[in-house]
């Protein structure tokens, strides 16, 4: 009977287009998959996706982790490559405990929560990533992210586990909802985009941000931008790291699309 109950909730969820998505990327193990699958179903979250995970991560320690949140993986999207998971999100938060040479925002997952909350209850479509056991998330995938969420833990042992990972920002992001439960929501909760919710100044979602920041990468690399090879990389990670700051709307990324045809057309 439990089982059911979470599956119908997952359905509903599945089909809901706004919602907060939880998204595993490259794990590694089935056990670890199925503590995440629990660990959402105790904060009331369903919706699952997973990137690239290792073969055979779908067995019997899976289910069992699981502990009866078998629906939440039966009901996950598997993808094989990162564009693909993410671009139909209109904000995308990325967890890390690691330094890194990006320029990203960094919340608590308190702070993270109490936004989010906020996005959500706009009908935005939110994204969380978690990178997996062996080496977290690439500074490539990073890049793509909104902001950066960090859990403040030991700095002499600050390794968590990917569903204790889940778990902190899980409990925050239900917590804020119990909390609003109580009917008084003041602006400041609502989110940093209340004033973008009319049709001719949307926030662009990530299909619109990667399609633009690709024809950007693509034209700086046929007209020769990149003059030392070994800085390339790095260089495109800042690129989509400066324009993603900037939360871009639909019309801004109109508007740029203008501006660098129109230079390389003339």
């Amino acid at each position: 009977m439990k089982i059911e109950k979470i599956k119908k909730i997952a359905r509903e969820l599945e089909n809901d287009k706004k919602k907060l998505v939880i998204i595993l990327v490259n794990p590694q193990l089935g056990n670890n998959i199925g503590s995440v699958a629990r660990v959402m179903a105790n904060f009331s979250l369903f919706s699952l996706r997973i990137i690239k995970p290792r073969n055979g991560w779908l067995n019997s320690e899976t289910y069992s982790s699981a502990a009866g949140a078998s629906a939440i993986i039966d009901n996950a999207g598997i993808f094989n490559d990162f564009k693909s998971a993410v671009s139909d999100l209109d904000f995308l938060y990325a967890t890390t405990a690691r330094r890194r040479d990006i320029i990203k925002e960094v919340l608590s997952p308190r702070s993270a929560a109490k936004e989010i909350r906020g996005e959500v209850k706009l009908g935005k479509k939110i994204g969380i990533l978690f990178g997996g056991e062996k080496s977290g998330l690439s500074n490539d995938q990073l890049a793509y992210a909104d902001k950066i969420i960090t859990s403040p833990v030991n700095p002499n042992f600050a390794s968590l586990n990917l569903a204790q990972a889940v778990n902190i920002f899980s409990y925050e992001f239900y917590v804020t909802g119990k909390v609003e439960s109580l009917g008084r929501v003041t602006k400041s909760d609502m989110g940093r985009f209340e004033g973008l919710s009319n049709d001719k100044t949307k926030k662009a979602n990530k299909e619109e941000y990667i399609h633009f920041i690709e024809f950007i990468e693509g034209t700086l690399i046929e007209t020769g931008f990149f003059e030392i090879p070994e800085k390339k990389k790095l260089m495109l990670n800042n690129i989509r790291s400066m324009f993603q700051r900037q939360n871009l709307t639909q019309k801004d990324i109109k508007i740029l699309f203008g501006i660098f045809k129109h230079i390389l057309n003339s």
